[in-house]
């Protein structure tokens, strides 16, 4: 009798501990003044969305892949556009995005060049920076949870006394991600965390709010969301994803910040890019960016050189693009951590890894 009782309270607390994060987001989107479940250690109760005095919304950014069409970022400077930041995963904007006058924020990539962060932030006047992407996954940053921590007490833990805000790594949503945030963690106690970066891929809202919520709980820390996007190969399904979790996280006070994936033209089938072949705003982007289109500039340029077809003009190239299937999720690798070594070329067999993990 005594086992059975056991085993009843033991499945008992495994049904609440998996359908928690379920329930936080069941509450948090059936009323705007409602506060998230117990799946939080840090209870989030909604906000109204946020928006700035110049009518900007102040949670809402761009993962800006695109640097070949330098006349692109027209669609987001403009003056009905809602976009209130900008990364490209670089730690220098190109000229096109310094020039915009939407914030740049930096990203410490990888480890290649850290010895030289504090002074490039410096130059820059920025007050806040991101780090390490994608540590846990050997095609992006690739970098061990120990070595990581070092590297931060080391070059980033003393920008805070600068006065710049720290996000934390930001690793991906694979099975990966999370064990190897935890080391670092566990390895970097004294670490500085101000907010924390997640990035989600997959189909369905329900799917990217559980994540959301679990990594606001498990960590405790404020969440941007750089990087995210519905994968579905139908436009309808896509859109109507966005429309709600852009509401959704407008409403979620531990939300910070959030920037689609992302800002490109189409490309390998993919429903999620928000630019026409011209470079004009499609339905996703006149959604996420609150404006119509003001510039259209032709055909796409050459992507993987990053040089505009007919001349070498241009920004400095800032991300060379990898081709992967159909509804499968492009990876961004900076051109420059390529050349430095940091990065992996992309030979057949990586691609071929990167379709499979992302396929299971």
């Amino acid at each position: 009798m005594a086992f059975q009782l056991l085993l009843r309270a033991t499945s008992a607390l495994t049904c609440l501990l998996l359908l928690s994060p379920y329930s936080a987001y069941a509450q948090s989107s059936s009323a705007a003044s409602s506060t998230s479940s117990s799946s939080s250690s840090a209870p989030a109760s909604t906000t109204s969305a946020a928006t700035s005095s110049t009518g900007k919304n102040t949670k809402r950014g761009l993962s800006y892949p695109d640097s070949d069409n330098i006349a692109d970022i027209l669609n987001i400077n403009q003056t009905n556009s809602v976009i209130s930041w900008q990364y490209d995963w670089g730690l220098t904007p190109p000229a096109n995005l310094a020039e915009s006058g939407v914030q740049y924020v930096p990203m410490q990539w990888g480890s290649g060049g850290i010895e030289n962060l504090s002074a490039t932030l410096s130059a820059q006047k920025t007050d806040v920076l991101l780090t390490f992407n994608e540590p846990d996954f050997n095609e992006q940053s690739n970098i061990d949870p120990n070595d990581a921590a070092q590297l931060w007490m080391q070059y980033i833990e003393p920008l805070k006394s600068t006065g710049i805000r720290l996000g934390g790594p930001a690793v991906s949503s694979g099975t990966t991600g999370v064990p190897w945030l935890t080391s670092f963690f566990s390895a970097c106690g004294n670490c500085t965390i101000d907010f924390l970066p997640i990035h989600w891929y997959g189909e369905g809202d329900e799917g990217f709010y559980s994540y959301l919520y679990q990594m606001n709980a498990q960590f405790n820390r404020t969440i941007w969301v750089t990087e995210y996007a519905d994968t579905s190969l139908n436009d309808t399904e896509v859109l109507s994803f966005m429309n709600d979790t852009m509401t959704t996280m407008d409403g979620i006070s531990f939300v910070e910040r959030y920037a689609w994936f992302g800002y490109f033209r189409p490309e390998n089938g993919s429903a999620y890019n928000m630019l026409n072949t011209d470079g004009s705003l499609n339905s996703l982007g006149q959604l996420y960016i609150g404006a119509d289109t003001v510039e259209t500039s032709g055909p796409a340029t050459n992507t993987a050189a990053g040089i505009p077809v007919g001349g070498e003009g241009g920004p400095t190239p800032t991300l060379g693009t990898v081709s992967v299937g159909s509804g499968q999720v492009p990876t961004f690798v900076p051109n420059s951590a390529v050349r430095g070594g940091e990065g992996h070329a992309w030979g057949v067999a990586g691609l071929i890894g990167w379709m499979l993990w992302m396929w299971i």
